[in-house]
């Protein structure tokens, strides 16, 4: 017997049944409604959202990074300067002809200078101070012109105290001669606080 025989032989009862399970089979085992792409199109979503995630904390850490290297540079530059007034390589002998030059240029007499022990600064154990005491006679304007000379230097120099003492009363023209004793700090960068003398 064929299979047209077989179908011929069916009634339209039972071709309206068989078609039922078939149809009931198609639906529940082949048939997804879209199912797989919604799950595609949610995962898909779900993957824009980690990516959007994702790039919104690269770019934070983009904006940290320009921060840092804008405050690094800023740093950068703020320590380059304050090196130039307080240098590292800065001795007492190098201190010695910068204000010994000075009071040449005032046209001042020097009669003594002598480098003091340098000292760990009492205001950053950084820094270290080196002193100067010095004894130079001159007039009154060339002492005022020495310190207002210093005060032009670039490099940090502080006069920590001073005497005025009148030698010679001044005749006619002549100003009278003014002694002036005084001790001249500098400030030189020794870092970890372990100095080398620079001579």
């Amino acid at each position: 017997m064929s299979i047209v025989d077989t179908l011929n032989r069916i009634s339209s009862g039972r071709a309206l049944m068989l078609g039922m399970v078939f149809a009931a089979f198609y639906y529940f085992m082949m048939f997804d409604q879209g199912m797989a792409q919604k799950n595609a199109i949610a995962a898909s979503e779900a993957q824009i959202v980690s990516f959007e995630q994702q790039i919104k904390d690269s770019q934070v850490k983009l904006d940290r990074a320009a921060v840092y290297k804008k405050t690094a540079a800023e740093v950068g530059t703020t320590i380059t300067k304050l090196l130039k007034v307080i240098p590292e390589k800065f001795g007492s002998s190098d201190m010695m002809k910068l204000v010994s030059n000075e009071i040449k240029v005032v046209g001042s007499s020097l009669t003594s200078i002598a480098p003091q022990k340098p000292e760990v600064s009492r205001y950053a154990k950084e820094f270290e101070e080196l002193s100067l005491q010095i004894d130079i006679s001159g007039t009154f304007q060339q002492h005022m012109l020495f310190f207002s000379n210093i005060t032009r230097i670039n490099q940090i120099l502080t006069i920590r105290k001073f005497d005025l003492v009148t030698v010679r009363e001044g005749k006619g023209e002549d100003p009278p001669l003014v002694r002036l004793s005084a001790e001249i700090v500098a400030y030189r960068y020794i870092g970890d606080g372990t100095a080398k003398e620079n001579k």
